[in-house]
């Protein structure tokens, strides 16, 4: 497993999986494959099958096939869809949901890594929450304040109980409920000062490799 892990988070290292699986052979060839890096052959055929049905549904309604040259632009499309389940960095091995500033973990399973040594990502975003003793995110993405900054106004008009079909009452718990464009906020501006302090790394190493040259 550690080797898909990936600091943009599951979907990037799935994304890996699945290109080195289709290298190995796919659907006719990839058992060995499979077998040697652990991983279920039905679950990457049942994959395959579903994204044979995507590429159906785009040729029949001549939906151009365009693949991203850049993993940033699949982290800003899948940022932005799910970004009523953001969240920042809170502490060690835990985030803060933007929504109601809940407490989270990763999921055991998670493939998110760190940037380097405790440098984990300031947002991010989950295809959903498990909640237990204590609240879990699955399927993660690493995201930019920037590109979810102008959705988050929708998180507090959106009738979760209207979309449910009325049924469902929703209890909202934690603190500061509410405050989801502070807190994106605060995550951009530590974002940035990491993002400041790795160019300004990037440019003493540069530095230091021209005085050596010219020595």
């Amino acid at each position: 497993r550690q080797r898909f892990m990936d600091p943009e988070g599951d979907y990037a290292g799935l994304m890996r999986l699945y290109a080195e699986w289709e290298d190995a052979g796919g659907v006719r060839k990839g058992l060995a494959w499979c077998k040697q890096n652990y991983v279920h052959s039905r679950a990457m055929c049942r994959a395959y099958d579903v994204r044979q049905q995507l590429l159906g549904i785009m040729a029949q309604f001549d939906m151009p096939l365009v693949k991203a040259n850049r993993p940033a632009l699949v982290g800003r499309a899948i940022s932005e869809s799910l970004y009523m389940n953001a969240a920042r960095r809170g502490g060690k091995d835990s985030y803060e949901t933007l929504a109601d500033g809940r407490i989270v973990s990763l999921h055991p399973g998670s493939l998110l890594a760190p940037f380097g040594k405790d440098d984990w990502a300031e947002l991010v975003v989950c295809l959903e929450m498990v909640w237990t003793s204590n609240g879990q995110m699955r399927f993660i993405c690493a995201a930019h304040g920037k590109w979810i900054m102008d959705l988050l106004p929708k998180l507090a008009t959106v009738d979760i109980r209207r979309l449910c079909g009325g049924k469902l009452v929703v209890v909202r718990k934690g603190t500061d409920v509410g405050q989801a464009e502070k807190r994106a906020a605060e995550a951009a501006r530590a974002e940035a000062k990491r993002d400041a302090g790795e160019i300004s790394a990037a440019k003493a190493r540069f530095l230091d490799r021209k005085r050596a040259r010219d020595a």
